[in-house]
């Protein structure tokens, strides 16, 4: 079960493990068809409600992707990222609690402090944002709900999206595609997780995982927001000088890289570089 499957990440998680599960879809307002998906809207208000869904679907794995991640947003509509980033767990947590799951929370690098990056799991968090605190949150309330649980922090997660679900990725290139300008962060650094990896280590804690365990999971490559861009344009032809620097969320220069040295230890898989992505992501266009 993928509760927040409208986003890029929730869809990529339904897209890769329906080739090989049967998979439920939980959307938030407009439902989107994924051939061979059983499809719900969810509602994290109605406790009643998720525990009829979760009964009559009885998930193995719950996967718990939803929440407003938009910083401006966050802080616009402060009680309802709080809602959805920090308790919409606990509601699921009760309205699972006759069927026995594995419950995986989607946490992110933001619940760190950004001060010196490659951060490990065992690192002290502490988020300087409204973002990073509820997912923070989220976090303490799955370690304190759930039977079966794991937290995994992702760095920035890129990729192909859909018309859809568009990634951060896709909104870049469409824009240098067209030759509009692009403003991006110049003093927010972030390893950059490529979205196969992402799926792959995801699927590793849903198979293997027997433990309750937070796992950080980011890419080998860490560069600010306005370098990721940079090297779209450079790796796909584009004009570089349409990237320019923003000031973004941040008043000082922050690093959120994380070291995901255990994870890619115990699942064996390659974080990659990020040319490596990119080189990846250009064969992928090709083929569509």
């Amino acid at each position: 079960m993928v509760i927040g499957a409208n986003g890029f990440l929730g869809s990529s998680i339904v897209n890769y493990f329906g080739k090989k599960h049967k998979v439920i879809a939980l959307f938030n307002k407009h439902i989107l068809r994924f051939p061979g998906t059983t499809h719900f809207n969810y509602n994290l208000s109605d406790r009643d409600y998720m525990k009829r869904i979760i009964s009559l679907t009885k998930p193995d794995t719950i996967i718990y992707c939803a929440g407003i991640n938009d910083f401006v947003e966050c802080a616009k509509n402060q009680r309802m990222a709080e809602a959805v980033n920090s308790y919409g767990p606990t509601l699921i947590s009760s309205a699972a609690d006759t069927v026995q799951h594995r419950f995986i929370y989607l946490s992110t690098a933001f619940v760190y402090d950004g001060k010196r990056g490659n951060y490990l799991e065992t690192d002290v968090v502490l988020p300087q944002s409204a973002f990073g605190k509820y997912k923070l949150a989220g976090e303490n309330y799955v370690r304190s709900k759930f039977m079966t649980y794991t937290v995994m922090r992702l760095s920035p997660v890129y990729g192909l999206g859909t018309i859809y679900h568009p990634s951060q990725f896709d909104q870049i290139r469409m824009k240098l595609q067209r030759g509009e300008r692009v403003e991006l962060p110049q003093n927010e650094m972030h390893s950059f997780l490529f979205v196969d990896i992402a799926m792959r280590g995801l699927e590793w804690v849903i198979t293997q995982e027997s433990r309750n365990r937070t796992y950080n999971l980011g890419g080998l490559t860490k560069v600010t927001w306005f370098d990721f861009g940079k090297l779209i344009a450079e790796s796909f032809g584009f004009n570089p000088d349409l990237v320019m620097p923003a000031k973004g969320n941040f008043e000082e220069d922050v690093d959120f890289s994380l070291n995901g040295t255990d994870l890619v230890r115990l699942s064996q898989v390659d974080p990659l570089i990020m040319e490596q992505g990119l080189d990846l992501l250009k064969q992928q266009l090709i083929r569509r």
